[in-house]
This record gives C-alpha cells, sequence and structure tokens, in this order.
C-alpha cells in the first residue's frame, strides 16, 4: 500500500451517560505513522474498513477514508496520516463547463440578476459596498437550469466559483459539517471576488424542527448564518443558493436571502426553443419533426426532461436502429414510453 488516510471515529459503545467519544489528533504525523505501523503493519484495508487501536486507546476505531492503491496491504513503508480537524476540504471550484447566459432559454429573472452580480464583481468599489449582493436563493423544480444559470455566471465574470453540492458539507462527526461550511467560505475570501454556489441547499439548511430526525442540523444551519451574516466580512463574496424544496428551509436561513428568484418550468415557446436548440446540435438529423405537436404534449416537463428524454433518446434509439434521420414518428413512440413511465411513478404525480 503506497498511503492511508485514517479519520478518528471514536469508540463502538458508550454509556449513555457519558459525553460523546474524544476526536483523537497527534502532535508529531511521523510519529503517530510509526505508531500506527507497528500494529497495523501486514493489514489489507479497503476504503470504509475500521481499524481499531490495541495500545494507548485500546477499541477506538479508525475508519479508513482513502486507500491507494484501494484494498491493499498495509506495509512498513506506507504513509500513514491521520485526518485532522484543521484539514481544509478543497472545494469545487470554477466548472469548465463552456456556458453562457445566452445559452439558457427563459428564466429572465435569474439572468438579470446575474447581470447585476457581474457588473458589482467586476467593480471593486461597488463590489465592497453594502449595496452588493450578498446572499440569492434560486429555486424550484429540478431540471430548469438553476445549476446551468451558476455556470453561465462563472463565465460571464471570469471570477473564480465555488460550486459545491450541500451534501459534501456533511460531516461524519460532531462539528464536521461546521468546520466544512468555515472553509469553504474562508477559500472563497481568499479569492475574492467569488462566487458560492450552494446547489441541494435542503441537505445543510433543514426547518431546525428537524434536528430530533437529524442530529445536526442546527449545527449546520448556524454554521451557514454566520457566515451568510457576514461575522467576518464577505466583501466580494456573493452567495447563491438553489433548491427544489424552500418549505423544508429553516425560516432564518431563507430571511438572509435578499431575493428568492424561482426557475419556471418552460412554457409552449420556451419548449419549442429547446427542443430546437438540442435537436439543431443532434449528430443524427431530425427530418421535418414537427415540434408543436411536441410542445402541445410536454406540458410540465422541464427543460432537461425535453433534453434528456426526447431529444436524446430519439438519438439513442437511432443509432441502436441505424436510422439516418429521425421523424416525428420515432419522437411519438419514444414519448409514449415516456409518458407512460412518467405516470407510473409517483415522483412525477
Amino acid at each position: 500500500m503506497k498511503s492511508l488516510t485514517l479519520l478518528p471515529v471514536g469508540y463502538p459503545l458508550r454509556a449513555k451517560s457519558e459525553d460523546i467519544s474524544p476526536f483523537l489528533t497527534t502532535d508529531d504525523p511521523t510519529l503517530f505513522q510509526h505508531y500506527a505501523r507497528s500494529q497495523w503493519t501486514g493489514l489489507i484495508v479497503k476504503e470504509g474498513d475500521f481499524l481499531f487501536d490495541s495500545l494507548l486507546f485500546p477499541d477506538y476505531a479508525f475508519r479508513a477514508i482513502i486507500v491507494k492503491p484501494n484494498e491493499s496491504q498495509i506495509s512498513k513503508n506506507t504513509e500513514i496520516v491521520l485526518f485532522s480537524e484543521e484539514t481544509p476540504d478543497p472545494p469545487i471550484t470554477q466548472s469548465q463547463e463552456l456556458v453562457q447566459l445566452s445559452d439558457i432559454i427563459g428564466q429572465e429573472q435569474a439572468k438579470e440578476k446575474c447581470q447585476v452580480i457581474a457588473k458589482f464583481l467586476k467593480n471593486p468599489d461597488l463590489v465592497q459596498s453594502v449595496w452588493a449582493p450578498r446572499n440569492i436563493l434560486f429555486w424550484g423544480p429540478p431540471g430548469n437550469g438553476k445549476t446551468m444559470m451558476a455556470r453561465a455566471l462563472s463565465q460571464t465574470t471570469s471570477y473564480t466559483m465555488f460550486l459545491i453540492k450541500a451534501s459534501d458539507l456533511l460531516g461524519v462527526y460532531a462539528g464536521d459539517g461546521a468546520r466544512k461550511i468555515k472553509n469553504l467560505y474562508v477559500e472563497a475570501r481568499k479569492k475574492a471576488p467569488a462566487i458560492v454556489f450552494i446547489d441541494e441547499l435542503d441537505s445543510i439548511a433543514l426547518k431546525r424542527s428537524y434536528q430530533s430526525i437529524r442530529g445536526d442540523v442546527i449545527e449546520l444551519v448556524n454554521a451557514l448564518l454566520g457566515e451568510m451574516d457576514g461575522v467576518e466580512k464577505n466583501q466580494g463574496v456573493v452567495t447563491i443558493g438553489s433548491t427544489n424544496q424552500p418549505k423544508i428551509l429553516d425560516s432564518a436561513i431563507l430571511s438572509r436571502f435578499e431575493e428568492l428568484i424561482e426557475f419556471k418550468l418552460p412554457n409552449a415557446e420556451e419548449r419549442k426553443k429547446i427542443l430546437e436548440k438540442y435537436a439543431s446540435t443532434s449528430p443524427i438529423q431530425f427530418n421535418a419533426v414537427q415540434w408543436n405537436f411536441i410542445v402541445q404534449e410536454t406540458q410540465k416537463w422541464s427543460a432537461r426532461d425535453l433534453k434528456e428524454k426526447i431529444i436524446k433518446n430519439a438519438i439513442h434509439n437511432a443509432i441502436l436502429q441505424e436510422n439516418s434521420q429521425i421523424s416525428l414518428a420515432d419522437i411519438k413512440i419514444i414519448m409514449r414510453k415516456t409518458t407512460t413511465l412518467k405516470e407510473s411513478l409517483p415522483h412525477y404525480s
């Protein structure tokens, strides 16, 4: 094994009256490495396995979170690293996907807000003022361009975007989630002007009444509130949250957003433009397809549905059948299959 990173987890059991298990750390990483090798050399370990201490803290568990190569044997040369609470989490930075605001059909209110944000970020005086945009919420049903809009904004400004799923900020032990949120904003402030886009915000910003169901809710909400309130100066950092379920967000979090922008399902005109746009980039020609017919049959379909469930499936089917063109009849077959599936799933009801 080349390297192994261990996360301190705690004891497998404790009395109810006791505090939580200690989170162990080390003053000397090299010394810990020798200590770990002395008791675990020869073990075959894969990611997710638990290793139990048998010396200083008998039965204290460590989880193998990074094993290179995976499922290999610890040797006397294995580099063993103890995960630290101070270890920064590298956030996901600017997307390399080239998307412009003009590529997005509809969602005009969001486009206008993105243009405002871009103007502030490009002006050093404006971005440091109290009038600069700070916290914006994109909300609405999935598949209508919330994440694409954030990527387009990143391309428009050419500044760093920290594009991250909220689920990646969840912790594995008490305090871990709050630390990840803090580190995210520390990095954003270093890169300012910058944009922090948190997708699936409801993963970390639930109403605090959910604390009894998931024990980290209050911790995460308070950490996020502290960053959005700007306990540390956040000049030049714009937070954009994205959610499909704004009703389950904590009310204090919602109040911190200066504007809530709804991403709506495309109307008939927008659906036609979306279909024509993606069909125009197809490697297989669409032959005299009557888009108006498809538009009439796709009410309440998202932009993603139109692209993935109609255009993409039509292309795949044509490739499978070795057809040189795609006709309206081909699309009707796909739509019947898709409609039947959508009606059978509770998610679409």
